[in-house]
């Protein structure tokens, strides 16, 4: 074998490592070039680098923008024909959903903390006074509509307008205020956010980040993002996308604390309550 022959041998094997590598995991295939259209879904891809603010394990932060009007549809394995809670890609394939992620905090009994709402029946009707952000969709009348909506602003009873409702922790606001106590304890994230043109955004870290640190890269994170939400964090944070254009499956491996989950095997710890994503008009 020549030496450029060689090199050009190395230089492969490189980057075939590498990519190895780079690919999250649980993903099925390659995803392709950045942004990444989701037609199924009505929306696109998007993979952040959040390595200034990621405090163990990888920086990267998946970032899927919806159209407006996308519905959150949230569900209990309780009252959705399941005997015990499902990771993630079970339960997209019990719902048949293009997206699926977890719903937000528990107790110890697997109920909700927090309001809990989809195709108009409560799933949890616990109301935590301290947690002022509702995710909302499916509203009674009017045109198809989703949103983050700042309790801290709004009468609580908003939630009666909607089919689907899902109450958490605001994470930052449109004055850029950040709506979380400071606190060095840090896990992979899930977050919902709005961007300036009512869009909303489903992000999901790899990696661990604390509260504090990623409300404050959110909002200059090149997404024009003006409000936020937290859900659940940890192992729980979880995101099954089930496209034609992509098979990717996302479990958090990095919990509060010291804790973290990488040292035998991906944990794929179930979950209670998740929340799908559909088009307007199509949810069953």
């Amino acid at each position: 074998m020549t030496r450029r022959r060689l090199l050009l041998a190395v230089a492969t094997l490189l980057v075939v490592v590498g990519l190895v590598l780079w690919w999250p995991r649980g993903e099925e295939h390659p995803p392709g070039p950045f942004p990444l259209r989701l037609d199924a879904v009505g929306g696109e891809l998007l993979l952040l680098d959040a390595s200034a603010v990621t405090r163990r394990g990888p920086g990267r932060v998946w970032a899927l923008r919806l159209e407006r009007g996308a519905e959150f549809v949230p569900y209990h394995f309780a009252s959705a024909g399941l005997s015990a809670p499902q990771p993630i890609e079970q339960w997209a394939t019990h719902l048949d959903a293009p997206v699926v992620f977890n719903a937000g905090q528990f107790d110890e009994k697997l109920n909700h903390l927090g309001w809990l709402k989809g195709e108009g029946v409560w799933l949890s009707e616990l109301h935590r006074k301290q947690w002022l952000a509702l995710l909302v969709s499916g509203p009674l009348d009017g045109p198809p509509w989703s949103g983050i909506i700042d309790l801290e602003q709004s009468n609580p009873r908003i939630v009666d307008r909607y089919r689907h409702a899902v109450q958490s922790m605001m994470l930052f606001d449109e004055r850029g205020r950040v709506r979380v106590r400071e606190s060095d304890l840090s896990a992979c994230r899930t977050l919902i956010a709005e961007d300036g043109d009512g869009r909303l955004v489903i992000l999901v870290s790899e990696g661990a980040m604390t509260l504090g640190d990623v409300a404050r890269w959110l909002p200059g994170a090149g997404l024009d993002l003006v409000r936020a939400m937290n859900l659940d964090g940890g192992i729980e944070a979880q995101l099954a996308v089930r496209t034609p254009e992509l098979s990717l499956a996302i479990y958090g491996q990095y919990g509060t604390g010291t804790t973290v989950f990488d040292g035998g095997g991906q944990i794929r710890y179930p979950l209670p309550a998740v929340i799908a994503v559909r088009r307007p008009g199509s949810a069953r």
